[in-house]
């Protein structure tokens, strides 16, 4: 199997949760139909999943349902549509968005008094992944920029690559395998709907309507 694979049984030993909760969730769309690969095996066939998104998403399910119902977990997990929030830096500072430094960063490439959902998307993603300190201003600048303007792509995951000294971000569908040839480099991989779902979980914590 796969490294970066989990099977079903393996996943309701890990996290705890029930086969019928499993598929109740998938039902309701807090877990993605595409996250469910159905392989042959040796023993017939398995239900595999992507281990890192998979038990990041259960965790987080788990963690949520303390304070709200499964329901509005699965709202928390759909998309809000563009330009339903609307703040201020300030305001992004206030609720955690991203500390004062990195949101001056910000403003700096992106001059604006009011964010927006995309907006904030972007600056959540960018904060992150400076704070992590694996990537440059511009790089982080870069990722962030292509997971808020995907395309088409549902469910899009952003591939950070460098290669000859140059970094460039490649765009593709969750489960879409890529192969990157021996001189590049795979510096960072992101899942846009997690930190979507990360963003507004945060945001409706703070008592922000979506």
């Amino acid at each position: 199997m796969e490294d970066n694979l989990i099977t079903k049984k393996e996943l309701l030993e890990r996290t705890g949760i029930s086969y019928g909760a499993l598929y109740r969730w998938k039902r309701m769309k807090l877990l993605p139909d595409e996250w469910f690969i159905h392989r042959s095996t040796f023993t017939g066939h398995e239900t595999f999943f992507p281990r890192e998104r998979v038990l990041e998403r259960v965790a987080e399910i788990q963690r949520l349902k303390e304070n709200m119902s499964l329901e509005e977990i699965a709202r928390h997990f759909s998309p809000a549509p563009t330009g339903q929030v609307l703040l201020t830096p300030a305001e992004a500072v206030e609720l955690g968005i991203a500390p004062p430094p990195i949101v001056n960063q910000y403003l700096a490439l992106r001059p604006t008094e009011r964010l927006d959902d995309k907006s904030l998307l972007e600056l959540y993603i960018f904060s992150e992944l400076l704070q992590d300190g694996q990537l440059s201003r511009d790089e982080a600048l870069d990722t962030a920029e292509a997971a808020v303007s995907p395309g088409d792509i549902a469910e899009p995951v952003i591939y950070l690559v460098r290669k000859y000294g140059v970094a460039f971000c490649v765009t593709a569908p969750e489960m879409q395998k890529l192969r990157f040839d021996d001189k590049s480099t795979l510096t960072l991989e992101l899942s846009v709907s997690s930190k979507k779902s990360a963003l507004y979980a945060l945001l409706k914590e703070k008592g922000v309507s979506l």
